[in-house]
């Protein structure tokens, strides 16, 4: 497995400081292979009280759609709009790449116990969020260490059946994350991440347009 040199993993983070305000983990030291074929863990957490009405149970399904093109706007990286190419990673099992660039862009990879998301072509991710998601309980964000060792955090699912407006349409039954910091990850079936909002509920990260 590749080990990542300080500078070389500097110059990542710098590149994709926004996405980072969600509290999303590095996992370097992990290959995006051995996380496609990892169990996972789950997490069965007190409920919370919210006046959110019951939605459905996700355990599956948030990975972006193949043959598709997605606009961000601000994008993960920075407030530019970028458009991401998803393809399927035939070298990865349930995976789809969403690439700017030849090798540039990320790699969502799902099975039944796990969603996660990294950097395409690299052993740094930045999240592991555990199935099934459930309204007004907490799930486990899994950070894996070189060691095989693992530390995780609990993120809150505020919603499970949130209707949400972006420039690129209306989505139903989006999962909102809540983490720690009180910033914001949305998930809809088949797209993916939609929106991400910092703290203080400004967007960082919104999708704009699908073709």
């Amino acid at each position: 497995m590749k080990k990542w040199s300080f500078i070389t993993l500097l110059v990542i983070v710098l590149t994709l400081l926004p996405i980072s305000q969600i509290e999303w983990n590095t996992k370097a030291e992990t290959s995006q292979f051995a996380l496609s074929q990892n169990e996972g863990f789950l997490h069965d957490a007190p409920k919370s009280e919210t006046n959110i009405k019951d939605g459905p149970v996700i355990s599956g399904g948030l990975m972006p759609k193949a043959n598709r093109s997605y606009t961000y706007e601000p994008s993960f990286e920075d407030a530019r709009k970028k458009t991401y190419i998803a393809a399927k990673n035939t070298a990865l099992n349930n995976s789809i790449e969403l690439l700017e660039d030849d090798y540039i862009g990320y790699t969502y990879i799902e099975n039944q116990q796990q969603l996660s998301l990294g950097v395409a072509y690299s052993d740094i991710f930045f999240f592991s969020l555990s199935y099934p998601m459930k309204e007004k309980t907490m799930i486990t964000d899994t950070d894996y260490h070189y060691d095989g060792s693992n530390a995780t955090t609990q993120i809150f699912v505020e919603s499970t059946s949130a209707t949400v407006k972006t420039k690129a349409g209306t989505f139903q039954n989006v999962v909102i994350l809540n983490y720690p910091n009180g910033s914001k990850l949305y998930l809809a079936k088949e797209y993916g991440i939609i929106r991400i909002t910092d703290f203080e509920g400004n967007i960082t990260t919104e999708l704009i347009a699908v073709q």
